[in-house]
């Protein structure tokens, strides 16, 4: 049996060789790819460095301490563990050396909790399930590359293990136990909030096993720490940046982008779904003549009295989770690192599956061992290609991303702050002050990540809002992400070139000077204006109550013209086709009196529009106003003046086009 001494000791020798030989399998052949660096095949690992550094310097859940909260970060607890070995001396790109033996750690951490769960199965259960766990190299390549999967993975074992517990504990020390589960599984939510998937099933399960308490403390104590976990993050993220969802939630869930229709939103979940049920599980478990095997021990577990309360829950999870990241729109980029949980419920489920087959008479238990050997050298042949892609993957972020961060921490006079695209090497290796134009880093309570949905002019909104002393005055971006900002914003400086790309956005990256001259002075007022709403400012709009047409209208575009002085000024706004509107509400403290609306917009054709001013939900003054627009010089700032008989605060003033599309910039309401 499983619980000798001596056999437990074996195992434990025999999973850690096995856990290093795997890594040493991907780590070496990058070592040779980065010219000794250590290996680092993502970008976003860096990004997790970040936060464990400004947690290290007392300013945990900042990904840099001067920009304050941020919701960016995918993992709470990742971080939080890395913290400490950053205080101690790992700095830099030295602290991927403790991931490295953390990722270890925690992968010999799940092989010794699947043997626990297989106690009392034959000795081979646990020596022919732990090869399992980490047979599927695209698992592994996640597991390995310094993201928080391998933490993930650690704390998975030990929250099954504290399921299995509750559900066998005696009375007396059941409560106890069932708490102990709602702790890991918050932990596990914690370190990937799409874990919830299974948590909320496994928790039920869990409840379910213990009978004879009651059900509705029971509940409490298996969920209501993972709710409470939850609720406590939305709280933070709500009064610290304004949003309720996490940066990530907002900038890559197809729900969140205003310009998809319903339909589009669902073609782009269909294709996430497809990718990854063909990537992620036909190719990645040993293609379509074995990837059955895994599903199919996995059902073994379902369909087993002893393990069906854990494996149940776990192929639940497994989908749920995989429908969960199917709504994230990069889901099927990055080597489909986000299937992977999905992918290890299913591993785990499938050893539990082995397990059970390995206790019945002797054809089954050869049955047994054979799918479990079918399952774990099956996928063994794509080992040379996700090795290969890993170590080409780790040399592209050394020698783009980090080898920028060398030449800017090297420039003279130091760069003050530099605006990178969700890029976490160059600020983390530069020590340089950051903006994350995507928003995922965060800066304070300014909706970047939102913005970034929007438009890149929307992000440019945003930088006008900042002090004229932290806007960044370095740009290292992909010209094709942000080409507003390199052809209006940016002189280039250099540019990192790289080849055989496979993971970075673009094979090369520019570094600007930034020159933010066309942005309007901090407290800049036009004379005689008692309202202003900046369209496409999300910040404006969200406090004047702005609505746009969606989806398919309301695109945010942006100018630098001249304005009334013949003085550069770049605005941001939105187009509307024919037919839409656009609407704001006036501040409440603005005094009912005749004021004169007016609008901005650019150069173009002929436009006519519509302008309806409604007051307590009736028309004023005669109902609307047609307003017929001239063609315009294309080089200049063009102002639309309309008279308006009475408006004051809480009026609504609608705009619509009636005829060809009306680009929208700026409102005031001005009085002599």
């Amino acid at each position: 049996m499983l619980g000798k001494p001596r056999e437990g000791a074996w195992f434990q020798v025999y999973a850690a060789i096995l856990v290093i030989a795997v890594g040493l399998a991907f780590w070496l052949p990058g070592f040779q790819r980065t010219d000794g660096a250590f290996p680092v095949p993502l970008d976003d690992v860096y990004i997790h460095y970040g936060f464990a550094r400004s947690a290290a310097l007392g300013h945990p859940f900042a990904w840099l301490p001067e920009n304050g909260y941020s919701s960016g970060g995918t993992s709470l607890t990742y971080p939080l563990v890395l913290a400490p070995a950053w205080a101690l001396g790992l700095r830099g790109a030295q602290l991927s050396y403790f991931a490295a033996a953390l990722a270890c750690v925690c992968l010999w951490d799940l092989c010794r909790s699947v043997r626990k769960l297989l106690e009392g199965a034959p000795r081979l259960a646990a020596w022919i399930t732990a090869p399992l766990l980490l047979a599927v190299p695209l698992v592994d390549w996640s597991l390995y590359s310094g993201m928080e999967t391998a933490l993930f993975a650690g704390i998975l074992g030990r929250l099954l293990v504290a399921a299995q517990r509750a559900t066998t504990a005696s009375v007396t020390e059941r409560s106890s136990a069932q708490l102990r589960f709602g702790l890991w599984g918050a932990l596990l939510v914690a370190t990937r909030p799409e874990s919830a998937a299974l948590v909320g099933p496994l928790g039920v399960a869990v409840v379910y096993g213990a009978r004879s308490l009651g059900t509705f403390a029971s509940l409490l104590r298996a969920l209501a720490p993972m709710g409470l976990f939850l609720a406590a993050q939305a709280t933070a993220n709500l009064v610290f940046t304004g949003e309720i969802s996490q940066a990530g939630a907002v900038r890559k869930l197809v729900g969140t982008n205003p310009y998809l229709t319903p339909i589009e939103a669902a073609v782009e979940v269909i294709k996430n779904l497809a990718v990854l049920q063909a990537q992620a599980f036909d190719v990645a478990l040993g293609g379509p003549s074995f990837s059955i095997v895994v599903p199919l021990l996995a059902l073994v577990a379902v369909f087993s009295r002893r393990m069906r309360l854990l494996a149940a829950p776990l192929v639940a999870g497994a989908i749920g989770m995989l429908v969960l990241v199917s709504l994230n729109t990069t889901a099927r980029y990055q080597n489909l690192r986000y299937a992977v949980p999905s992918l290890l419920f299913l591993l785990v489920a499938a050893a539990l599956g082995a397990g059970e087959l390995l206790r019945r008479g002797r054809f089954v238990r050869a049955l047994g061992i054979a799918l479990a050997l079918v399952a774990t050298l099956a996928p063994a042949r794509l080992f040379p290609r996700q090795i290969d892609h890993f170590a080409r993957a780790s040399g592209n972020i050394e020698h783009q991303q980090a080898e920028v961060a060398r030449r800017l921490a090297a420039l003279s006079p130091r760069p003050r702050r530099v605006l990178v695209g969700d890029a976490g090497a160059i600020p983390y290796l530069s020590g340089l002050s950051a903006l994350d134009g995507l928003g995922l880093g965060g800066y304070h309570d300014l909706p970047f990540a939102r913005a970034s949905v929007h438009g890149i002019p929307a992000i440019i909104e945003l930088i006008e809002r900042m002090p004229a002393s932290e806007r960044p005055d370095v740009m290292a971006i992909y010209p094709g992400w942000f080409p507003e900002l390199a052809q209006s914003f940016g002189k280039q400086m250099f540019s990192v070139r790289i080849e055989d790309n496979v993971i970075c956005a673009a094979p090369e990256k520019v570094v600007y000077a930034a020159d933010w001259s066309s942005l309007a002075p901090a407290g800049e007022a036009r004379a005689g204006a008692v309202f202003e709403v900046d369209v496409a400012d999300l910040v404006d709009e969200r406090a004047h109550g702005y609505t746009f047409p969606r989806p398919q209208a309301g695109w945010v575009i942006g100018a630098t013209l001249r304005d009334e002085a013949g003085r550069p000024r770049f605005d941001a706004g939105r187009i509307l086709p024919q037919g839409q509107s656009e609407s704001f509400v006036v501040t409440p403290h603005v005094e009912r009196a005749p004021a004169t609306l007016v609008l901005r917009t650019d150069g173009g054709g002929p436009v006519t529009l519509v302008i309806e001013h409604v007051m307590h939900g009736e028309p004023v003054g005669g109902g609307t106003q047609t307003v017929e627009i001239p063609a315009r010089d294309e080089g200049a700032w063009f102002e639309a003046r309309v008279p308006l008989r009475s408006i004051g605060g809480r009026d609504r003033v609608s705009v619509t086009a009636k005829q060809n599309a009306w680009r929208s910039f700026h409102a005031w309401l001005v009085r002599p």
